[in-house]
């Protein structure tokens, strides 16, 4: 006889209510009817599982885990991204939404994977829950990394060098200069913290002159054994008196931090951030490349002078070079002129108000870069495409560009800015080049190409330039590059003069080779320069 129908999850006592176990014959339901009828009924033992989800407990465990390192993850990506402050709303909304879709369908297919013969899928589902918090924690870094560059732009000051020199045929150990009467410039504002941190290296008689060509003319003339002189001041009289310069050797050298930071220009005149209207507002960025390779806090001549003056509303850059021999007044420097290169050596605020002076323009911020800065960022670019107006070799690494378009790595970057020689109009030629070379950059950085590489470019340019604009406003003009897709309008102009050899302020002892202005060159340019600020 059949055995009834028994409610679902029941079983009789002695078997299983496994498919496999109830077919294993009818024998033993035979014997045990024979003992004396059938046994009672009782519920089958439910599996041990968690509430609501078929699988082991160990497994449930890590999935809920997972799922919660998850979920603080995306938590501080998304902090990290609005705090930033780079991502327009067209962009930082969809990122957000779609981080959060797919991270909430990774788990819950992760938490609702079944326990038996879904091994694959729950791998499966394992694997993209990972793989959505190491795209979480890359945001994370990229962000941390794009705040932590941005402050080591921030200038906290500058660090001049000094040099302790003596005659080239003379001794060269340190020791040999104790107790040596040592004559140091006494005009220079950075004379006591030098003479002290000089006196600590070694233990000399620092003897106060008046000027710098001082201190070495007691060198040459054999009065002194030594002298302690500006590295900067070396590198001008390399320059301008090469025989003078061949009878001296450096002993030793150290570096005095300028302990105030460095000034931007005068905030009664010079709109800071918060005075803009907004990140729309026309502005203008004083770019100087100190002629020193190293840290980039160090006082150096400047080479490189030139205005990059932005109109975000317009989308118009005006590149304005002035060459390094033009022959101006330094600011707050009464008496002779000098080389606008030789304002680099009392601080790069003295360079920018010193452009502003001959401009008759508020400079808003500087961007100070040295020939390490160069060759950084261009390499992180992957290099830049530069339009030649001349085939030549640079001096720099016997690099040849032909004329047109040449493809250039940072080293070739650096050849190109660098060379006049080989060319006619010598300076003129090189201060075209380098904002061909500015024109190369800026229009890499503008290519959404650039997002391939942007981690390996905030790698690379930590520390390699510093810069007055506040992080904020930094922030703000990338936010409204990406939100309008700004395609630059670059021109370049550059002012121009007449060759003499006159003495000048930092080297009055010696006629130097000066660019005389040109003075329509230089009105041209204060009208170009209105004009782009004025465009609506």
């Amino acid at each position: 006889m059949d055995d009834p129908i028994l409610p679902e999850g029941w079983f009789r006592e002695g078997t299983t209510n496994d498919t496999h176990a109830a077919n294993v014959g009818h024998g033993d339901d035979a014997a045990r009817a024979a003992e004396g009828g059938a046994k009672p009924l009782k519920p089958a033992s439910p599996q041990r599982s968690a509430p609501g989800l078929d699988r082991p407990w160990p497994r449930q465990i890590v999935a809920i885990v997972v799922c919660g390192l998850m979920a603080v993850t995306m938590i501080v990506a998304w902090v990290m991204l609005a705090l930033i402050g780079i991502l327009p709303a067209k962009y930082f909304w969809p990122i957000i939404i779609l981080d959060a879709l797919l991270g909430t369908g990774a788990a819950v297919l992760l938490l609702t994977t079944n326990r038996v013969g879904h091994k694959a899928r729950y791998a499966v589902s394992m694997g993209l829950t990972v793989v959505m918090i190491l795209a979480n924690l890359a945001v994370v870094k990229v962000a941390s990394d794009y705040t932590t560059v941005i402050e080591e732009m921030a200038p906290t000051g500058e660090s001049v060098q000094y040099d302790l020199i003596g005659l080239k045929e003379g001794p060269d150990d340190l020791a040999a200069f104790i107790g040596a009467q040592v004559p140091a410039d006494a005009t220079d504002p950075l004379y006591g913290q030098a003479s002290q941190k000089a006196a600590e290296m070694v233990a000399l008689v620092i003897v106060p002159v008046s000027g710098q060509a001082a201190v070495v003319d007691s060198v040459v003339k054999g009065e002194t054994k030594g002298g302690l002189v500006q590295d900067t001041y070396l590198q001008i009289l390399e320059e301008a008196a090469p025989d003078t310069y061949d009878k001296v050797k450096i002993i030793a050298s150290f570096s005095v931090d300028v302990t105030a930071p460095t000034k931007s220009p005068d905030p009664t005149a010079t709109p800071s951030h918060g005075s803009l209207a907004g990140p729309d507002t026309p502005f203008v960025v004083y770019i100087s490349g100190i002629d020193v390779a190293g840290p980039i806090a160090s006082r150096a001549r400047s080479d490189v002078n030139i205005l990059v003056v932005v109109n975000p509303k317009t989308g118009k850059i005006l590149l304005v070079n002035t060459p390094r021999d033009f022959f101006v007044q330094l600011h707050d420097r009464p008496g002779l002129k000098d080389k606008l290169t030789h304002a680099g050596v009392y601080g790069i605020d003295v360079s920018t108000r010193t452009l502003e002076d001959l401009f008759d323009v508020d400079i808003n911020y500087y961007l100070r870069a040295n020939f390490t800065s160069l060759v950084t960022i261009v390499n992180a670019l992957g290099g830049v495409d530069v339009y030649s107006e001349y085939s030549f070799t640079s001096r720099h690494g016997g690099y040849y560009f032909q004329q047109g378009m040449n493809h250039m790595n940072g080293d070739q970057a650096l050849g190109f800015s660098r060379e006049r020689y080989s060319f006619a109009s010598g300076d003129r030629q090189r201060g075209k080049n380098q904002e061909a070379v500015i024109e190369a950059i800026v229009d890499k950085i503008s290519s959404p190409a650039l997002l391939a590489r942007y981690q390996q470019l905030l790698n690379s340019i930590n520390g390699a330039f510093q810069t007055s604009m506040p992080q904020d406003e930094i922030s703000a003009q990338v936010k409204l590059m990406l939100a309008k897709n700004t395609k630059w309008d670059i021109t370049s102009i550059s002012v121009d003069g007449t060759g003499a050899m006159l003495p000048t302020y930092t080297y009055p002892g010696q006629n130097l080779y000066v660019m005389i202005p040109d003075q329509a060159t230089v009105d041209a340019a204060k009208a170009a320069i209105d004009e782009v600020l004025a465009a609506t």
